[in-house]
């Protein structure tokens, strides 16, 4: 390997592994470090036999703007996908905050904060429902394409315009949107618990409101998972469908 095929295997494998970092199921910590920069390296080794070589021009410090450059495509590419797949974290938290559960914290491994048991129940069935449909795959795909859009000499001419930032609030807004989506169904039914158990409440005052109403509305709400559940894979599919539609749209945003 002469050092034009080192410097394109360094360009490659900077770019794969951020996007490690932010992508969905490989950004998690249940990967160990070095599985995932074992995986970037090999993915990249892979790349460098078929990319183009790139002659390092480091006096003008063209390659280290280079080497910025692959930091920030990894990264946006990793995040549209990401901000998606948040949505799953949210409804849950807007399902533990409704039935009580919120006060309940667990770490979830796989985005490094606290979240709540429905969030955490809700997280690990998409993250089975992405693995059983090798949603992974598309994934690696989705990076590995990302040098056919973005070659490793050029520049991201959508840094400076806000197209980049403007795509990502839109992310934002389908994180807030499908996360909404994906409650409601049981927010509702339990807003109808709710107002019927406090005109039980006034119509028998003798009723031990604290020691009865959370067992009735835990177990209104599990019987509404049930029910409401063969539509959570539906909108499981929906969301994917969108989170690969967002790569694939962020890729023509920084290859035009």
């Amino acid at each position: 390997m002469d050092i034009s095929s080192v410097w394109t295997f360094l360009l490659i494998f900077v770019r794969i592994t951020t996007f490690m970092m932010t992508a969905p199921i490989f950004s998690g910590q249940q990967i160990p470090a070095t599985y995932k920069i074992g995986f970037s390296a090999v993915l990249a080794l892979l790349c460098t036999g078929a990319a183009d070589s790139y002659q390092p021009i480091v006096e003008n410090g063209i390659l280290y703007l280079l080497l910025l450059k692959e930091i920030i495509v990894g990264l946006v590419l990793g995040m549209a996908a990401a901000f998606l797949f948040y949505s799953i974290q949210f409804a849950g938290q807007l399902l533990d905050f409704q039935i009580g559960f919120s006060m309940a914290n667990l770490f979830d491994p796989t985005f490094e904060t606290s979240t709540q048991l429905t969030g955490r129940f809700k997280n690990i069935l998409a993250i089975l429902f992405l693995l059983a449909t090798d949603g992974h795959h598309l994934l690696i795909q989705g990076i590995l394409a990302s040098f056919d859009w973005v070659p490793l000499q050029a520049m991201l001419p959508s840094w400076m315009d806000g197209r980049i930032s403007t795509f990502l609030l839109e992310c934002v807004q389908q994180l807030f949107m499908i996360g909404f989506m994906m409650a409601i169904p049981i927010i509702g039914a339990l807003f109808v618990v709710d107002v019927g158990l406090g005109i039980l409440a006034k119509i028998v005052p003798q009723m031990n409101i604290i020691a009865i109403f959370p067992p009735i509305k835990i177990l209104m709400h599990f019987l509404m998972y049930i029910l409401v559940l063969p539509s959570f894979f539906y909108l499981l599919k929906i969301l994917f469908e969108n989170m690969f539609n967002s790569m694939h749209s962020i890729l023509k945003i920084m290859g035009a």
